[in-house]
């Protein structure tokens, strides 16, 4: 078993850097450091699985200019062997737009049965790919949960498209490199997409501050870069634990780069500046700094994150991002603060809540969740179910004199067999703002096109 876990470990160092890849169980040769560490081959080679649901809803239109949806799909790993899923969707798009996106809005993990503890847990969308002709989007999406050994679970991810027509949208996108065909992986065994690894060796808490930067030269001169999730991945850099609290917030990006090092794919390299090591605004690089969160009883150990991203820019891009930030906690201690002892709660498995954002000044607005955190109120406990995401969301544009207004309902789960007691969870919802900002009074400043239509397209489920 010793042996077994050992080669796991070494694999799963693999899948997270190439974004969650065949490599966890068929790739024992992967060392840290080693050239091997993006298999773009093992990637390819993981069969699809089947969809058991899937749903999308056309959130709003502007006929000619844009339109977002809101999707879901799930699948479920019957074989208990600790493979990832790798499922596909394509999703047929207007005709009229020339250019689309997908991210991550949510995720939900749950061992089928038992609980257990956990090793490895994650989510990505990747391989991105846009058929102009066709007017569809396609992607790969890639969920993990095991132990040790390797359990059955089910997945279940939410998405995000956004499509637009560049004629009436300044907007460009950067979701990796991908051609219109599968990658030839013998000419080049890596993956082409945003992401990186790297492990918080030498913390002195669970809490783990990571840098990474995106270049394109198509983001130089854009006052603002969005960083949109893509993808997450946790794993012990040991063996399987219970969980006490887990979290993760994509800090804010800003269009300058440092002399500094910076995590890029398997490596920490330097971003490519005019004149290292002074730091740069406005060469087409964009940084930002995610923290994590990953825990059980003990204060800290070991684990390697993966982050996953795109990034959008343009004249008609902006982001408004709320303060946030997460600390990790000490198990044991009083939840609340003011009672002497730790007790639990009763109440619902499931947090759900609705949110309302007013004064929002622009035509289009899409959220996104780039933050949250999930914790047990007392000490750590196995895992049966876990996840955060955005159920629904609405917008209202600006219109008669008022500004917009986004609201979306966002719920979270976190529970071991004992589903009647409560966890603690808080999230961070960015607003990815479209369209330039508007005078209140339905007009922007460099938008074209008819009045939005809100809600018009139909919920379908399979």
């Amino acid at each position: 078993m010793a042996i077994e876990l050992a080669a796991f470990r070494s694999r799963a160092l693999a899948i997270f850097g190439s974004i969650f890849a065949a490599a966890l169980l068929q790739s024992c040769s992967f060392q840290p450091g080693s050239d091997s560490q993006f298999p773009c081959d093992a990637y390819e080679a993981i069969t699809l699985t089947p969809l058991t649901s899937q749903s999308n809803q056309t959130v709003f239109e502007n006929p000619g200019t844009i339109i977002a949806i809101q999707g879901t799909g799930t699948a479920i790993r019957n074989s208990g062997d600790g493979k990832p899923i790798k499922v596909q969707q394509t999703l047929q798009l207007p005709t009229y737009a020339d250019q689309a996106l997908v991210f991550l809005n949510g995720w939900k993990l749950d061992y089928n049965g038992d609980d257990h503890h956990i090793l490895a847990l994650g989510n990505a969308i990747t391989e991105i790919h846009m058929d102009i002709k066709g007017h569809s989007l396609t992607w790969d999406a890639l969920g993990l949960l095991r132990d040790n050994d390797g359990k059955a679970y089910t997945w279940t991810y939410q998405y995000t498209v956004v499509a637009w027509n560049t004629v009436n949208l300044n907007l460009v996108v950067d979701q990796g490199a991908f051609p219109t065909q599968a990658p030839d992986c013998s000419t080049n065994n890596q993956l082409p997409d945003n992401y990186f690894y790297s492990s918080n060796s030498g913390t002195s808490t669970a809490l783990s501050c990571f840098f990474s930067f995106l270049q394109n030269s198509n983001f130089a001169s854009s006052k603002t870069v969005a960083i949109l999730p893509r993808g997450f991945g946790f794993v012990w850099n040991d063996e399987d634990h219970n969980l006490f609290q887990i979290g993760y917030n994509m800090e804010h990006s800003e269009t300058i780069a440092q002399g500094r090092q910076y995590n890029k794919q398997g490596s920490q390299v330097q971003a490519p500046l005019p004149n290292a090591p002074n730091s740069h605004v406005d060469t087409g690089l964009v940084s930002w700094n995610p923290y994590t969160i990953f825990e059980d009883n003990n204060n800290r150990r070991d684990y390697t994150f993966v982050e996953l991203v795109s990034g959008m820019a343009g004249n008609d891009v902006a982001v408004i991002q709320p303060p946030y930030s997460i600390l990790p906690d000490n198990a044991d201690a009083p939840f609340l603060g003011i009672f002497s002892s730790c007790g639990e709660v009763g109440g619902q498995s499931t947090n759900t809540n609705t949110y309302t954002i007013e004064n929002i000044p622009y035509q289009y607005a899409v959220p996104m969740l780039t933050g949250w955190e999930l914790e047990y109120l007392c000490s750590d406990k196995h895992v049966k179910d876990i996840g955060v995401w955005i159920d629904s969301w609405s917008y209202q544009p600006p219109a008669n004199g008022t500004l917009g207004v986004l609201t979306y309902k966002i719920s979270s789960i976190l529970v071991d067999n004992d589903s009647t007691h409560t966890h603690s969870s808080n999230y961070k919802v960015t607003v990815l703002g479209l369209g330039g900002a508007s005078n209140g009074g339905g007009g922007t400043t460099t938008t074209k096109g008819r009045p939005i239509e809100v809600g018009h397209g139909p919920v379908k489920h399979r």
